[in-house]
This record gives C-alpha cells, sequence and structure tokens, in this order.
C-alpha cells in the first residue's frame, strides 16, 4: 500500500517537473510593455537624472515631477 503510495507521488512529481517550462525560459522571455508602461519607464529614469542634477529628495517631489512628465 505504501509502495503504491510513493510511487504515485513520484510519478506526480516527475510528471509535474517534465510538464513545466525551465524558470531560465521563463526568464527570458521579455514582456512587452503597453505605452503607458513604456512611458512610466522613461519617466522613471529622467527622474534619476534629475534627482542627480538637482539633489532633490522625498515622495512629493517625485509625485510632482512624474506628473509632469507623465502629462508632456
Amino acid at each position: 500500500m505504501i509502495r503504491r503510495i510513493v510511487a504515485a507521488t513520484l510519478a506526480t512529481a516527475f510528471l509535474a517537473a517534465a510538464v513545466a517550462p525551465p524558470v531560465s525560459a521563463q526568464e527570458d522571455k521579455e514582456k512587452k510593455l503597453t505605452g503607458q508602461q513604456q512611458k512610466m519607464k522613461d519617466c522613471a529614469d529622467k527622474w534619476k537624472d534629475e534627482k542627480a542634477k538637482t539633489n532633490v529628495k522625498g515622495r512629493e517631489a517625485y509625485g510632482k515631477f512624474m506628473s509632469g512628465c507623465l502629462k508632456g
């Protein structure tokens, strides 16, 4: 009885591992960004530059910058 349970468990685990794609293959796929997501990514990069130039900090400054960047 126990042998059957162990055999069934091992068979299930083997099948699950065989069917699932490798983790590295999932990581290699690059996700497509929507237009809004790409714009947010670009603005975040601009924020890093702006932050380095002006030495501003805080959520309020970030929010104000992002709002202006996303509008324009």
